[in-house]
This record gives structure tokens, sequence and C-alpha cells, in this order.
């Protein structure tokens, strides 16, 4: 049987490509009520119609605070929240600023602790709540010129177990997808070794082929919808057997 999502509200940030957007287009067809965070709205909006798009960068407190108060005008409620905005410049550890360091902390895992805290309030008022945070498979691989990036993801997880055990007694649920490699807009613009590694991925999975953001989208249902009411503070590898060895 299909994942039903009929009625549930869900905000995804970074809705505008890739991984959000399939989700986004993946959860309309299920009947949920999408509202779509987008880094520029007004120029991004139309691409994930019918979705509701609101203007959300993930490191500006006033604008994830406005967007959940928008949806809460619109609908009422937040069911579900999929954090899946985030950035991975590559850059080798011996090389990084601190500069390059805080953007991309500030980016994927103070943008997801501050989204969750914006809806937490309206979850607990409502007593249940489903929070999905995006991971990597990265976290696990000693994976070249990602340190800053895997180190984002190792937080995003500790904060997944942390939130779950803290919010359970008041019906939130929170759990994490580990998410091997996605071929995306942003893979399709990398180049040099970069793109290499990810040519030579498929020889490493143990089913062959590529995750797209289709395929992964039934992950992120399952953790949406009422199916997986007994599961929380979990995370889920989604990477066709990449990280089987």
């Amino acid at each position: 049987m299909a994942i039903d999502l009929t009625g549930k509200v869900c905000l995804i940030t970074g809705a505008d490509k890739g991984i959000g957007f399939g989700t986004t287009q993946g959860f309309l067809k299920r009947g949920a009520q999408v509202v779509a965070g987008l880094l520029d709205a007004e120029q991004s909006g139309p691409t994930v119609a019918p979705a509701m798009a609101v203007q959300m960068d993930v490191t500006k407190p006033d604008e994830v605070s406005a967007a959940v108060e928008r949806v809460i005008a619109e609908f009422g409620r937040i069911d579900v929240l999929i954090n899946n905005a985030g950035i991975y410049p590559r850059c080798p550890a011996d090389e990084l600023t601190f500069e390059d360091w805080a953007r991309i902390r500030e980016v994927n895992l103070d943008g997801t602790w501050r989204c969750c805290l914006a809806v937490i309030p309206h979850m607990k008022r409502q007593g249940k709540g489903s929070i999905i945070n995006t991971g990597s498979i990265t976290l696990r691989m000693g994976m070249p010129h990602l340190a800053h990036y895997q180190s984002t993801k190792g937080g995003v997880l500790g904060l997944t177990r942390g939130m779950a055990r803290d919010l359970g007694q008041d019906g939130i649920r929170v759990n994490c997808l580990h998410l091997g490699a996605v071929r995306t807009e942003g893979e399709a613009a990398l180049s040099g070794d970069a793109a290499a590694e990810l040519d030579a991925v498929e020889a490493k999975q143990c089913l062959p082929g590529r995750l797209t953001p289709e395929t992964v989208e039934p992950n992120f249902a399952f953790f949406a919808s009422d199916d997986s009411g007994d599961v929380t503070g979990q995370s889920l590898t989604i990477d066709r057997g990449w990280m089987h060895d």
C-alpha cells in the first residue's frame, strides 16, 4: 500500500532543487499540504507549485520564524518538518579557513537546530509531530575534502538523538536519514576528482544504479507518516549498499 500523507502539513527546507524538490513533488502526490522553504521564494516559488512557497534562509532567524508563523496562519498546524537545506563545498581539511568552517556549520547544523526550535512549540501544542533531519553516510567514511561537511552531519545525528529523547513525551518524533550519493543538479556541476569519485560510487554499491531524489522520497514519506508512529531517535541509511563493507 502506498504511503498516505493526506492532510498532513509538511514544511520542507531547501525545496527548490535536488532532494528537497523531489520530496516536495512526491509529498504533493501523496496528498500532503506542502510548504516549500526557499532561499529565494520570489525567484524559485513558481518551480515548486502547487506547493506553497515561503522565504526561508535557514541562516536567518527572522526568516525562519516568519516562515513558520506563515504556515501556522495558513493551515493552523505543522505536522512534519524536513530539514533538507544544506551545502557541501569541498576543501582540504588543512586549507579550511574559519569562515569556511563557520559557513557550513551555520547552514547545515545551526540551520537544522534553528528550524527545529521554530516548529517545536507548535508541535507541542498539537501533541504530536515528526521532524526528519537529513544526514549523510560521509559521516561514516573518510572522504577527502569533506571534513567540515562530515562534522556538521555528525552534529545533526547528535541533535536528532538528543531531541528525540527530550521531546518524546510531547509526542514529537525526531529521526534522521543518512543518504548516499544522490544524483542531483549539484553533482552535475562537479568536475575533476570530485566528479570521478562519484562516477566510481556505483561500483561500490550492492545494488546497481544511483539514488535519485525520486527514489529517496519514499523514505522521507515513511518517517512523515503515521506508519512510523513508533519510530524515533533513529537514523536510517539509504545508499543502495554503498556502506555494506
